[in-house]
């Protein structure tokens, strides 16, 4: 089903790019040096926690700077690019586009702006 055949789909989506409106493991050794970003987007996924909606979705993030977030309704097919200290997404092409900072925690990646955390990605 397309998400123009239905509008519970459609609803979902609209929540999704709310929640981005702007969230470990690593299977390979990471320098010290990689940009986080570089971490996040290497197109295998991460569970997504939102802290604003204690909601959890899955991330994906690929190099070539596409990715999509998801969960059981719904999925958008953000694009992402790698700034200094984090990652600037945009959720749609007309979406405006909002850079976040990217901190390793013991838990995972957190992902903040003007100090406040907007999601966590774990493995």
């Amino acid at each position: 089903m397309s998400f123009a055949a239905s509008a519970a789909p459609r609803a979902a989506l609209a929540g999704f790019v709310a929640l981005i409106g702007l969230p470990a493991c690593v299977d390979r050794p990471v320098r010290a040096d990689e940009p986080l970003a570089n971490v996040v987007a290497d197109g295998k996924p991460w569970e997504m926690f939102v802290v604003k909606r204690s909601a959890s979705n899955i991330l994906v993030f690929r190099p070539d700077g596409h990715g999509t977030i998801s969960d059981s309704l719904a999925s958008i097919h953000p694009t992402w690019r790698a700034i200094a200290g984090g990652i600037c997404i945009k959720p749609r092409p007309d979406d405006a586009e909002r850079c976040l900072q990217l901190a390793r925690t013991t838990g995972g990646i957190e992902a903040s702006q003007n100090g406040k955390i907007i999601w966590v990605l774990k493995r």
